[in-house]
């Protein structure tokens, strides 16, 4: 079964981000790097707004970007690195002009973590060696089936995030400053969470909570703004999602791995989700 949902997962709940709970979740978290990329984006150049299904680090080598993170847009410019959280609904623009971007980027998971989907960002002192790190990791990128290769870049990713996450500055909309979660929900999330590619997920969930049904029900959807059988499905999907765009699994196995005993409602439901077909989902590279 997949150890992104074994029982070390860490759920940052918080009215805020505190950067040292990030910082020390990161750390701790086994890190799987899938992608280190260079490229200079042209004017005007737009993304597709979607649901990224990987962390994105950036470095803007040169030019600026218009990032949207769930609504909320800010510019950023040369000398700026920037962090962008799994599961966040974002798209970006480059501004008109002959100078594009220039970017150097990162995509990994961190499967033991759930960050609030926030774009982050700093401006380094020491943008050289930020470049020169990201470069490095970029150059021995091809070779990560290698163990040795994997360990040294999982240390390096972490030297940088470590940098990055002393000095990170967040945008914070409304929804980041709500009340805290009742403890009976932040529990049960929390179960959901590790057990949620178990097919009886659902009826096992049930016998854990301690109140009765009904009350439970109610008192979730206040908390979290979704029924117990939404976030269900919602975490066996984006999990889909991920093995879908990040692997080879075929879909039969990426339906047995997220709790559905049956491919063909799988394939509906996932289609019904996302917007699309699993089988139109696979992508071969990503953008930042």
């Amino acid at each position: 079964m997949d150890k992104t949902n074994d029982s070390g997962v860490i759920r940052l709940m918080s009215e805020a981000i505190n950067r040292l709970d990030v910082l020390q979740a990161l750390l701790r978290a086994p890190l799987q790097v899938t992608e280190f990329s260079s490229r200079v984006f042209a004017g005007r150049w737009v993304t597709p707004d979607e649901v990224i299904v990987t962390h994105r680090f950036i470095l803007i080598q040169k030019g600026a970007m218009d990032y949207t993170v769930e609504g909320l847009k800010r510019r950023l410019t040369e000398g700026t690195q920037v962090f962008v959280p799994a599961w966040s609904r974002r798209e970006w623009t480059v501004p008109k002009g002959p100078e594009g971007c220039r970017l150097l980027w990162c995509a990994f998971s961190s499967g033991t973590v759930t960050l609030p989907a926030v774009l982050c960002w700093r401006r380094p002192k020491e943008m050289r060696g930020e470049v020169a790190a990201f470069e490095g990791m970029r150059k021995t990128a091809g070779d990560l089936a290698e163990r040795a290769t994997a360990l040294w870049m999982e240390g390096e990713l972490k030297a940088c995030l470590a940098r990055f996450w002393s000095e990170a500055q967040a945008e914070e909309g409304e929804s980041m400053r709500g009340k805290a979660v009742h403890p009976e929900v932040a529990r049960s999330v929390n179960w959901l969470e590790r057990h949620f590619a178990e097919v009886d997920a659902l009826e096992a969930f049930y016998r854990t909570v301690g109140m009765s049904p009904n009350h439970f029900r109610l008192l979730f959807k206040r908390e979290t703004g979704e029924t117990v059988q939404a976030m269900l499905a919602r975490l066996r999907l984006r999990r889909a999602r991920y093995l879908v765009q990040e692997t080879a699994m075929p879909m039969k196995q990426i339906a047995a791995e997220t709790g559905h005993a049956d491919p063909l409602y799988f394939s509906n439901q996932y289609r019904k989700f996302w917007g699309r077909p699993a089988t139109a989902d696979r992508v071969t590279g990503s953008v930042a």
